[in-house]
């Protein structure tokens, strides 16, 4: 099974090496937004390890070096776009390196394009490439396209003039994901049943833009291979994953916990001398310890970590001596403390015991033990005996009147109530927040269920909608779950198991053409409604092809859970992504500004363009041990060994004009290289959804027997595929 972070690692690190030759010493410039995409999948190591003597960031201030040659790794917006110009000023006689190779996460639009090729930046670019790899890879089954903003625009009545920008956006960069797989997948989507009078969800929305997309993107790179699915869902699919509290490890301390991005978590310890230490840890797939017990229950993490423990010492026979095995959290953090030798992995165990024990201490103290069959039984419907619950309004209301439970939870447990009733009459309703006593901020949460599809309200007498739900219940006998508290199953995980064993509803869940003849465990496509073209003939028929599942507007913990789950159980490459990855309490946090749009914009990823205080960049060359480390913007030491080549070396690679037989080499899969002509000119490659991008006068062409002016020349267009 392919990893989505190892397919993002192979691409970054295929770009770098294809600028030639591979073996020129070079500095590696990045935005902010692609250091994230670049460390999502890569340390700095596999950078530096590639003939880079630096890697910086194109915000900061940055020292000249004008006998290197840099690649600038950029996101196609206008702030990057600026900065990179920047760089080459046309007042200096000399730009801030020798030459840039520019490569960029996305398609350039047309206005940058002819921006950035028109100002005197473009006789500096050697190469100028559209990488299509503009997404996060947060796990080997993740994906996340760093976007919380989305979930506002999806959904907030505020913010419909920009829903059709941000669909857009969100369908490009899926593109990009695609591209890194290698795949051209079947589309299929979500449609309820009220969709049947024209009304178009989220879902329906981008299934159609994805697809427009792909087809787009396949006609321009034909070596796609068509195979596998993608899922297109929406957060409003299911409320109810987003609200109940998960009592796996990593779900239960993402959302007990302060961890930062769902990797960073800074905590105290105590040192020998009784004083008390911030620490920070990164906890992510380089972490085995982590990995082992991610998706575990709580209650079998102390367990697992006391069990992977003795085996780490029995493993190591410097350990054993007189000491007998650990029976404990507290046994085990006791012996930690004893082993000074191997402090990498007692900063791993310590780390973990150490969230184990905080998320077991909230668990108590916040009665979440006790709370957690309530939801349990809002959210299945059930009782742990598989009976229907008809206690539940007073077993709730102990709950909303109880000072220790905090006003977050009350809110999760009155959403889930008024899921699972179809909506509350008013006095039903403010009887309930009377008991609750809880902040505006959570009551506006509740209220702003409705734009999500949730029914809150039940007028008079009017009996509650029997309309099909969007789901079926399962019986208990289907699937037996071991802990009380952990008995609702995401219907994202009910969605892809029957889509794998080919009985998904086709009405609710439809393709964007015509369904394959096979969709099942052994089933690719041949794709498409029109008649098909020769590029659509090559694809193979592959059994147990890939599965992608995509849901807009956030992604949770326990869905992500559900997918490495059916990775084993049912042998499927699957991979999950979102918009971004939510908990219940970032998700309650967006609900009560849904209404009228977030008080404050979200600050973006790249930092707003303000110009450089001098035009007149300072230049300087480095020695002859490479750039300083100490320089401005310089963060990292280069490796051992590693500088700048002789002159005499630099010297072989010197700029020249580059025509489509002298574009240089690149990795294969979704790259796109903008190319020059004989003049030294960048020749715009044409639109793949149509006319080429930017002619001049494309109805009036200019006479043959005499040359235009020079601002009437048509681009010629033309793609270079590598």
């Amino acid at each position: 099974m392919t990893s989505i972070v190892q397919a993002l690692h192979d691409r970054i690190i295929g770009s770098i090496d294809s600028i030639q030759p591979p073996e020129r010493y070079k500095i590696v410039i990045l935005d902010a937004k692609t250091n994230k995409i670049v460390l999502s999948a890569c340390k700095m190591f596999d950078i530096m390890d590639r003939n880079v003597t630096l890697v910086e960031m194109l915000e900061s201030k940055r020292q000249a070096y004008t006998s290197l040659e840099a690649v600038y790794l950029l996101t196609p917006c206008m702030e990057s776009v600026q900065r990179l110009m920047d760089d080459y000023p046309n007042d200096s006689p000399t730009g801030k390196y020798k030459a840039a190779h520019v490569l960029f996460t996305a398609p350039l639009e047309d206005r940058l394009f002819d921006r950035l090729t028109k100002s005197p930046v473009s006789k500096y670019i050697k190469t100028l490439r559209e990488l299509f790899m503009d997404f996060t890879a947060i796990e080997s089954r993740v994906f996340s396209l760093e976007s919380p903003s989305s979930f506002y625009t999806l959904y907030s009545p505020a913010k419909k003039m920009e829903l059709a920008a941000e669909m857009d956006s969100i369908a490009k960069q899926l593109v990009s994901v695609v591209a890194t797989l290698g795949d051209f997948p079947s589309i299929r989507y979500f449609r309820p049943p009220e969709t049947e009078d024209g009304k178009r969800t989220q879902s329906m929305r981008l299934a159609g833009l994805l697809q427009s997309e792909l087809e787009a993107y396949v006609r321009s790179n034909q070596d796609m291979a068509g195979q596998g699915t993608i899922l297109i869902l929406d957060r409003s699919i299911d409320i109810t994953a987003a609200i109940v509290h998960e009592f796996t490890y990593q779900a239960m301390a993402n959302d007990l916990l302060p961890i930062e991005d769902g990797t960073k978590y800074t905590y105290n310890i105590e040192n020998g001398d009784g004083t008390t230490e911030a620490v920070s840890v990164v906890i992510d797939e380089s972490d085995q310890v982590f990995t082992d017990i991610r998706h575990a229950h709580i209650v079998e993490t102390a367990s697992t970590l006391t069990s992977k423990f003795n085996q780490f010492v029995a493993e190591n026979e410097a350990l054993r001596g007189d000491k007998d095995k650990v029976a404990s959290l507290r046994n085990m953090k006791d012996q930690l403390a004893n082993l000074p030798q191997f402090q990498d992995m007692k900063a791993k165990y310590s780390t973990h015991i150490h969230i184990a024990k905080e998320c077991m201490r909230i668990f108590e103290e916040s009665k979440i033990n006790e709370l957690g069959l309530v939801e349990q039984q809002l959210a299945t419907g059930e009782t742990v005996e598989g009976h229907l619950p008809k206690q539940v309004l007073a077993e709730m209301v102990p709950f909303l009147d109880d000072p220790d439970v905090s006003g977050m939870d009350k809110a999760r447990l009155l959403m889930l109530y008024m899921i699972c009733r179809g909506g509350l009459k008013n006095e039903d309703r403010e009887q309930l927040l009377g008991h609750a006593r809880m902040s505006n901020d959570n009551v506006e949460a509740i209220r702003n269920l409705g734009l999500l599809g949730v029914n809150t309200e039940r007028g008079g007498s009017a009996p509650r909608s029997k309309k099909k739900p969007f789901y079926p219940r399962k019986k208990p006998e289907d699937e037996e779950q071991p802990f009380d508290l952990s008995r609702y199953i995401t219907k994202a995980k009910k969605i892809v198991e029957e889509h794998i064993n080919g009985t998904l509803d086709a009405t609710l869940y439809p393709y964007t053409t015509e369904a394959p003849v096979q969709d099942s465990a052994d089933a690719t496509r041949s794709l498409r409604k029109t008649a098909q073209p020769a590029w659509e003939k090559k694809r193979p028929n592959v059994k147990g092809s890939r599965l992608m599942i995509f849901i807009a507007g956030g992604v949770t913990y326990s869905e992500i859970r559900a997918m490495y789950e059916l990775c084993h159980s049912m042998g499927r490459d699957i991979v999950i992504g979102s918009t971004h990855i939510i908990t219940p309490r970032q998700f309650i946090f967006s609900l009560k500004d849904l209404a009228r749009g977030p008080l404050r914009p979200i600050a973006p990823v790249i930092p707003p363009y303000q110009a450089p205080i001098s035009a007149q960049p300072q230049q300087q060359r480095p020695g002859p041990g490479g750039p300083r480390p100490g320089g401005p913007g310089n963060n990292m030491m280069p490796p051992q060994g590693r500088g700048p080549p002789p002159p005499q070396q630099q010297q072989q690679g010197q700029h020249r004009p580059m025509t489509p037989g002298n574009s240089g080499g690149a990795p294969s899969g979704g790259m796109r290289t903008i190319q020059k002509d004989a003049s030294g000119r960048f020749v715009a490659p044409p639109s793949p959804h149509g006319p080429p991008r930017s002619p001049a006068h494309p109805q009036h062409p200019p006479p043959q027997h005499h040359a235009p002016p020079p601002e009437e020349k048509k681009k010629n267009k033309m793609f270079g595929f590598l």
